[in-house]
């Protein structure tokens, strides 16, 4: 993957995120990583609000974003991503621990670029690889 890509994991379990650093790392993907723990730090991050992190214009990101999520859920971050014309362009990967074709149907619908199903693996370093072509 490019260097200069940056990726957004947001994901509430520590242990899926450690799981997930860990599936791109043994992939020999050494971009810098972000993590938030909830959607709404997620979306503080990429709208400049609050502390920490800032979203920088000049960068690429790609967003691995888990779909439940505390305080603003996943499907709703993508949707208000897909929607904005400055964040749009961003490739994001949903992940879930439900097999629901439903859910899959929708979160392609509103616009994803992936969609794995936890525990990560060779899959999502597809995905990934995929999602990269978009940027």
């Amino acid at each position: 993957m490019r260097e200069n890509v940056v990726i957004l994991i947001v994901e509430d379990n520590e242990g899926h995120y450690i799981l997930t650093k860990h599936c791109l790392r043994r992939a020999d993907i050494s971009n810098e990583i972000l993590w938030f723990s909830d959607g709404q730090k997620a979306l503080d991050f990429l709208y400049k609000q609050g502390d920490g992190a800032e979203f920088d214009e000049a960068k690429k990101y790609l967003i691995l974003l888990d779909i439940c999520l505390p305080k603003v859920d996943g499907m709703k971050i993508l949707e208000t991503i897909k929607k904005d014309d400055k964040l749009q362009k961003i490739p994001v990967i949903m992940l879930t621990t439900s097999d629901d074709q439903l859910q899959a149907r929708v979160c392609h619908k509103l616009g994803c670029d992936g969609h794995v199903i936890k525990p990560v693996g060779d899959v999502l370093i597809k995905a990934v690889q995929r999602a990269e072509q978009r940027l």
